[in-house]
């Protein structure tokens, strides 16, 4: 099921230009802290699933979407960081976790791939 969830996300970030995150009204993002300290971006394909997640810790916090070009440049700049991504966190915390620069990899090469779909 966590793959399909992922194919899901790649699948539909790429084919809406766009992913949804959490924002806090001074500009914070919702995050997801594991139990080992980790600390997860959370993201979401849709903004339905971001928007019903705005509860508990994150109640007041509003679905936004990014263009994939300013995620594809955030990814970037997180690599550094060796930031982890929390993709469609549950209302459980439960998440599909993956390191910044994977994700950007596999953005980029699915982006590639549907631009010669459709050349």
């Amino acid at each position: 099921m966590e793959q399909n969830l992922f194919e899901r996300f790649i699948a539909k970030s790429v084919e809406n230009d766009g992913v949804w995150l959490l924002q806090a009204m001074d500009g914070m993002f919702a995050m997801v802290e594991s139990d080992d300290f980790r600390s997860y971006l959370a993201v979401w394909d849709n903004e339905n699933d971001a928007a019903t997640a705005a509860v508990a810790e994150w109640e007041g916090y509003t679905a936004i979407q990014m263009e994939l070009k300013e995620w594809i440049h955030w990814l970037n700049e997180m690599i550094e960081d060796q930031a982890w991504i929390g993709i469609a966190p549950d209302v459980q915390g439960k998440i599909f976790p993956i390191l910044a620069e994977e994700l950007l990899r596999i953005h980029v090469e699915t982006k590639k791939m549907n631009q010669r779909d459709f050349d």
